[in-house]
């Protein structure tokens, strides 16, 4: 049989989780509160928000594995928080190795223009025009990244 004080321990621990997680996975804490250490809102990417939905999915299952004595719910639930946790891991090694939208843009640049001269020195027209390309697709970068940064402006 389940006890209240069991119920109202899982009703609490969910309600926390819940809590918790729409806070961090969507910024809703202010810029300006002492927990805040950058200036700029982050927005959570969406593997984020989803390695965060199948945590507190977890926790629910787990909890209410314990609640009834199932183990297949219990086992279900942790599997799902050890999901949880490989995914973030994968956000955060993603989020070290990533270039930023400018560096790209850069680099594409680079890379367009270097293809291009290589194309009008061995007379390769491919080249010449895959590098054209390359450098419109750098100015596309940067029109986005300006896009972002006027958005970003606006929000400040």
């Amino acid at each position: 049989m389940i006890s209240i004080k069991t119920f109202g321990s899982f009703f609490i621990n969910i309600s926390l989780v819940l809590f918790l997680a729409t806070t961090i996975g969507f910024g809703l804490g202010s810029t300006d509160s002492w927990a805040a250490t950058k200036s700029q809102i982050q927005i959570a990417s969406i593997n984020r928000v989803e390695a965060i939905t199948k945590n507190i999915e977890g926790k629910a299952q787990e909890a209410l594995g314990n609640l009834t004595g199932n183990p297949r719910d219990q086992i279900a639930g942790k599997a799902k928080q050890v999901e949880s946790q490989a995914r973030n891991a994968v956000e955060d090694i993603k989020d070290k190795t990533q270039l930023r939208g400018r560096t790209k843009a850069v680099e594409k640049n680079i890379e367009g223009k270097f293809q291009e001269a290589k194309g009008k020195v061995t007379g390769n027209r491919q080249d010449q025009v895959d590098g054209q390309a390359k450098q419109i697709e750098s100015q596309a970068r940067n029109t986005v990244e300006n896009v972002k940064d006027w958005g970003r402006d606006i929000l400040n």
